[in-house]
């Protein structure tokens, strides 16, 4: 399990003196060691396209006359680059913000230099040159520093450097420990002044090599360290890679500061966010604001008094007139009216513009704001606004929360779109705000009938129907959207290569409230073997049952599905004629611990028919690590059964 550790650190009070650990476990810049020079593969990794030696950062807060409190940061790095793979991480881009003139930042003092082998032992270096140093705008307020280092090559050591200077005292910048390749050392200095008071927080499976903190004068130093990293990469079934990479971010408590009468307090209770919430204009108030939508309210009532239908007359009303602009966010970008004359917004100009319609409705309506699964896992221990990326609708109803997003065309009111399936999210209200379970309420459903003749040729002719139901529907019609019909064919086709289409058709595409189906006459020429007077035959011809998604023998991240998954699939066959079945698949029942999954597979003959059916479910979507040794095995169990073979003999021989 992921961890949140909880340092309660600052300057506002005492703490165990604990010594320091004086010894940095890097060299200077430009001192590199001879052994790494040499290094064609990395021992602790031998598949590793480049490894991090070391990454050591420091960061100050500090005061001078003319700009007041900032943020100093250092940075140095080194990385071996061991395969060609590798070499595009020779370009680095180190982001900076730039706001207004009292909140910006600056990066400067760029050095970099390229360390190439030779065969006696020397090396050659190609350093980095100011013209060869780049500033592009991403965004309004965001920019980079971009670089790359020169001649890199198999064997290269590259090394850079930077300093940072940032106004953002409030938000000092989190320390990434784990990369995506490995890391031999990392380690992160933090410097705190008096009068500021942070939360320390800590994620990630790895323990800390260094975790020592020392008081120089009046001010407090921490070291925080961490070695011999495995590689943290993205695997299948992964919801996102940063949800646990090692890495320590920061909080402001508090800050007690000469100019200020008082301290001044950050840490707020989950009560006080919901206030703020409310109260603020691109929120709370703004939900408020949508008297211009009465007109569309009054209509709305009229079609219906059921709440249910009314519910989803507003759903509809506004998903198809409003387009979501693909960014993230709790917060309008505009008024909730301009949006809605302009057609379009982010996630928070959508939703709680649903919200509000709701209310003018007469409707019971409120806000829930989450954290996506590619935002990363929410703590409910801390209150951080800047944990939240997107915002839905929650309209109670029949003693349950019908939730609600308008941003996914293809969902059905009460379903929400899988990234926001990650944990729980925040009702806010004002006199009882509650945490809502973000729960799927449907399956990625998909079924499939085959109607197929073996003939004596060997070959299978006949027709396949596979209806997509709940979020396989869903998935179905988004890729719809975003390619061609014909395109949208050519991808079923080539998910069974074996499968060859004389005809295709997908109907329901553009309802979400009905199954999406593909239906069509196909030939299966690679499913029979023949081997003299026996025929051999594949029982269902399925590909993406043949294997096994799960290779790795463990696993130290969860399994996320999404959602939980149902596959049923029925065949039947019509034999040839002077064939009859010498052997078929035993019937099978399987089931993981605590029902999280079954499986059944059966066969039955009636007369020269042969019908064969699998039936694979999920009932929940997250398996931790020590359920993953059973869940590869039940799979393993899967893919055997449907790799084994039915056997047909020809009766007059």
């Amino acid at each position: 399990m992921i961890f949140f550790r909880f340092i309660r650190r600052g300057l506002a009070f005492a703490f165990s003196f604990i010594s320091f650990y004086a010894v940095c476990q890097t060299d200077k810049f430009g001192q590199i060691n001879p052994e790494d020079l040499k290094m064609k593969v990395y021992p602790a990794d031998s598949s590793a396209e480049a490894v991090v030696l070391s990454d050591v950062g420091k960061s100050s807060i500090t005061q001078n006359d003319t700009r007041g409190y900032y943020v100093y940061y250092e940075r140095h790095v080194r990385i071996k680059i061991l395969k060609k793979s590798a070499f595009d991480r020779a370009t680095i881009t180190v982001p900076f913000h730039n706001i207004r003139v009292d909140l910006r930042e600056e990066v400067s003092d760029i050095e970099g230099v390229t360390y190439n082998p030779l065969p006696d032992g020397s090396f050659t270096t190609n350093r980095l040159t100011k013209d060869a140093i780049f500033e592009e705008r991403r965004t309004e307020n965001a920019y980079v520093k971009r670089f790359t280092l020169p001649n890199v090559r198999e064997g290269s050591i590259i090394e850079f450097k930077y300093t940072l200077t940032s106004d953002f005292v409030f938000e000092l910048r989190e320390w990434d420990f784990q990369k995506d390749i490995p890391v031999r050392w990392s380690q992160y200095d933090l410097t705190l002044i008096p009068g500021f008071e942070y939360r320390i927080l800590f994620q990630g499976f790895e323990a800390l090599a260094t975790d020592e903190s020392q008081r120089l004068g009046s001010d407090i130093h921490y070291r925080w360290a961490m070695k011999n990293l495995s590689a943290l990469r993205e695997e299948d079934f992964m919801a996102t890679p940063d949800n646990y990479r090692a890495k320590v971010w920061f909080e402001l408590i508090r800050t007690s500061l000469p100019h200020q009468v008082g301290p001044q307090n950050f840490a707020k209770k989950w009560e006080d966010l919901d206030k703020y919430l409310l109260a603020d204009s691109q929120f709370g108030l703004a939900i408020n604001r949508t008297g211009f939508l009465k007109d569309v309210a009054t209509s709305l009532q009229k079609q219906s008094t059921d709440t249910l239908q009314r519910v989803t007359a507003a759903y509809k009303f506004i998903r198809q007139a409003m387009t979501w602009n693909r960014h993230r966010g709790i917060f309008t970008k505009n008024s909730l009216k301009n949006a809605f004359e302009a057609k379009t917004g982010n996630v928070a100009d959508l939703n709680l513009m649903l919200v509000g319609l709701l209310r003018e409705m007469g409707l019971e309506a409120y806000p829930v704001i989450l954290s996506t699964k590619q935002n990363g896992l929410l703590s409910k221990e801390y209150p951080l606004m800047t944990r939240f990326d997107y915002v839905i609708a929650a309209v109670p109803w029949r003693g349950k929360d019908l939730l609600l997003d308008v941003c996914e065309p293809g969902l059905k009111v009460g379903v929400l779109p899988v990234r926001c399936l990650n944990g729980e999210g925040r009702l806010v209200h004002n006199r009882r705000p509650r945490w809502v379970p973000l729960t799927p309420t449907e399956k990625r459903r998909e079924a499939g009938q085959f109607q197929l003749t073996v003939n004596k040729d060997a070959q299978l002719d006949g027709t396949i129907s596979i209806t997509h139901s709940g979020y396989a529907a869903t998935d179905s019609r988004q890729h719809l959207r975003d390619v061609s019909l014909e395109k949208f064919r050519q991808a079923v086709k080539s998910r069974n290569p074996d499968w060859q289409w004389s005809k295709l058709e997908v109907q329901n595409a553009d309802s979400s409230d009905l199954p999406l189906t593909i239906k069509g006459s196909v030939t299966v020429a690679e499913a029979i073997s023949r081997i003299e007077n026996r025929m051999f035959l594949r029982p269902l011809p399925i590909s993406d049952l043949m294997n096994n998604p799960f290779k790795s023998l463990e696993r130290r991240f969860p399994v996320d599905m999404g959602v939980p998954i149902e596959k049923s699939y029925v065949a039947s066959y019509t034999l040839p004629e002077g064939y009859t079945v010498e052997e078929v698949p035993k019937n099978v029942a399987l089931t993981l611990p605590g029902n999280a999954g079954r499986f059944t597979f059966m066969t039955q003959m009636n007369g020269n028919s042969l019908q064969v059916v699998s039936r694979l479910t999920f009932n929940k979507a997250v398996f931790e690590p020590d359920e993953y040794g059973s869940l590869r095995e039940f799979y393993n169990q899967v893919t055997a059964k449907h790799n084994e073979q039915v056997v047909l003999k020809k009766s007059n021989e």
